[in-house]
């Protein structure tokens, strides 16, 4: 297999956790010989005894080359609950959280920074697993700073792309169809609804874009995900974000995919006779 709201209350305990992370060299999607090279800050104050509301706050700084557009990925640990984002893009599937901004760039030297608000149940400890762009990140903790006040959501202007069923299983050599749909109709023509894999096996692939008249937006449309052949015998997962590519600051969908795969696995060697 290849890998390539309701309102929130008072706090009752109030903490905070930063964690910066040093992003492990990798290429920028579609920027030839780009690395991507950068170091994150993800502070965090939460309240509650055995289960509350957190916020976070997330500053990527670029340490290497000119990055044209990106995504944050990460996994959260505990029971975490994204509850809505800002300046970002955000979808939560399973434990996986992306925040990408597509029309977003961050020169060498620059940050940006995202934030978004959650609930968690039981403890709330950070995510270790960032990435940019795919690339991995090593975590250090340094010390804990004051907390950063809570920005209010605001209703959503545009509409978001849904997704239906949010995790499905394709056969190896075959291949399965999630729906897509909008959220709301749009104020103008015509919508493209472009499909991406984040990360995770390579052999998973998708369909062409979808295009969805302002008339028939709330009309299912399916996008067909293959899994290629291969010689091993693990079940290979992945992924794959769905957006409105008018539309930069609009929802976004998150889903998985995982293979089933058809190969036996290679049996263990009988022991020699003594």
């Amino acid at each position: 297999m290849r890998f390539a709201r309701g309102p929130l209350r008072r706090p009752a305990v109030l903490a905070a956790v930063v964690a910066t992370v040093s992003v492990a060299t990798g290429l920028v999607p579609g920027t030839a010989g780009a690395a991507v090279s950068c170091e994150v800050t993800y502070a965090t104050s939460q309240w509650g005894e055995d289960g509350g509301g957190f916020t976070a706050g997330v500053n990527v700084a670029n340490t290497g080359d000119h990055i044209a557009g990106w995504t944050l990925t990460f996994t959260f640990p505990g029971s975490q609950r994204l509850a809505y984002g800002w300046s970002a893009q955000w979808a939560q599937s399973g434990r996986l959280v992306a925040a990408s901004v597509p029309a977003g760039s961050i020169s060498p030297g620059a940050s940006a920074a995202v934030g978004f608000a959650g609930t968690w149940r039981g403890s709330n400890p950070p995510p270790t697993d960032f990435a940019v762009n795919g690339a991995p990140c090593a975590v250090r903790v340094p010390p804990s700073p004051a907390p950063t006040p809570v920005p209010s959501p605001s209703a959503s202007p545009t509409p978001s792309v849904v997704v239906s069923p949010a995790d499905i299983v394709v056969p190896e050599g075959g291949s399965a169809v999630i729906h897509v749909r909008l959220s709301q109709r749009p104020s103008y023509g015509w919508v493209t609804v472009d499909s991406e894999r984040l990360l995770g096996d390579t052999d998973l692939s998708i369909g062409p874009r979808l295009l969805f008249p302002a008339d028939r937006w709330d009309i299912w449309q399916p996008l067909t995900v293959f899994a290629a052949e291969d010689d091993d015998a693990t079940d290979g997962t992945a992924a794959f974000l769905s957006r409105i590519s008018q539309l930069p600051g609009s929802g976004v969908a998150l889903w998985t995919v995982r293979e089933s795969d058809n190969d036996a696995a290679t049996p263990s060697p009988a022991p020699s006779p003594s």
